[in-house]
């Protein structure tokens, strides 16, 4: 049957399809102001195969994850990584490697290829919100989470609607990005931050270069161990089905605002270059004020929803309309997390 739907950013209506389904309990986990993010999706009663269940509602699935951004599974006995595998044949696709990676993970098992651990930081830290690879020439509009051990403490798996995140960012701010786009610059260097070989996956200077031409990165070694890269990409793109505008950058996440934070520095600091392993800057190369970036960051915390993980929870994400960080946490915690459907610069974007 259809039914009328409201945009989670702009308030517009549209029509859905809905399919009563007896099986399961489908309802926003958190309606804190209008907010529908994440669906939550749990059996009605006793055991549902969560497998089943969604190859007979694809196509509704597919509908609720872009009015809402985000769903979280529960309750459907999925407990282990070869559990969490299956589920991912679903889509019928291969879940993708992590190329041009900004931070180290490995994969869970050896025998189950790019289904990796969640990103590989100190615990006591937290991760700042972003979408998956979104300062890459290819990322994946998926990624999905899957809850093997939950932490002892903390741990969680912030999200935020990157519609509503667009919205609360100042008009002027948004057509700053709008018009400017964003440049990233990354120092690779092994002492302090990723090594270029562990980034583009190989030992090979001739390949690590070929890889930058390929992709109109560029690039200079400083010394053999220490590679500059630089890029310019938009920061705003709309979502190839919905259409919608959506904030889709690490903007954020690699300022060197964020390092300060994270070292306890203040903004009016001095940093060395040597100790910025990334930088953002407007793609002319204009700097990001702190008032900029502070701006940002606020937009992603109005909009942040953080819920405790229960075991065999699984956290599905649109990558394009839902950003993601992590909790510091305390005891053991797995994490199984796998990215799928490639899209590329070249599909339609704002700006």
């Amino acid at each position: 049957m259809e039914n009328t739907v409201t945009s989670p950013a702009t308030g517009a209506e549209k029509t859905a399809f809905v399919i009563n389904d007896p099986s399961v309990i489908k309802a926003p986990l958190n309606s804190k102001s209008g907010q529908v993010l994440p669906l939550l999706v749990k059996p009605a009663a006793g055991n549902v195969n969560l497998v089943e269940w969604l190859q007979a509602n694809r196509e509704s699935f597919d509908a609720d994850l872009i009015q809402h951004g985000g769903i979280l599974l529960r309750g459907f006995g999925i407990e282990t990584v070869e559990d969490f595998n299956t589920f991912m044949k679903c889509f019928n696709t291969e879940p993708l490697p992590y190329m041009f990676r900004s931070s180290p993970r490995k994969e869970l098992d050896q025998s189950i290829k790019n289904i990796y651990t969640s990103t590989i930081y100190p615990n006591e830290r937290t991760i700042n919100m972003h979408n998956e690879s979104s300062y890459s020439r290819v990322w994946g509009k998926k990624i999905v989470f899957c809850c093997i051990t939950p932490a002892a403490e903390g741990g969680e798996t912030p999200i935020a609607d990157s519609r509503r995140v667009l919205a609360a960012i100042s008009p002027a701010t948004r057509e700053k990005f709008r018009k400017k786009g964003v440049k990233y610059r990354r120092n690779l260097f092994p002492d302090l931050g990723m090594p270029w070989q562990e980034v583009f996956q190989t030992e090979d200077v001739a390949v690590a270069e070929e890889i930058c031409k390929k992709n109109n990165i560029q690039f200079r070694f400083v010394q053999k161990d220490q590679m500059v890269i630089e890029w310019t990409k938009p920061a705003i793109y709309r979502h190839p089905v919905s259409q919608e505008e959506t904030w889709f950058n690490h903007v954020m996440f690699f300022n060197k605002y964020a390092r300060y934070e994270e070292l306890g520095l203040e903004a009016d600091d001095f940093l060395p270059a040597e100790y910025l392993t990334s930088e953002t800057f407007f793609a002319d190369g204009e700097e990001i004020s702190y008032q900029e970036y502070a701006e940002i960051r606020n937009a992603y915390e109005q909009n942040k929803v953080v819920f405790p993980y229960q075991k065999g929870d699984i956290i599905f994400l649109d990558n394009m309309l839902a950003a993601h960080g992590r909790n510091p946490y305390k005891g053991n915690r797995t994490i199984a997390t796998a990215i799928i459907e490639p899209a590329y610069d070249q599909n339609d974007f704002a700006g």
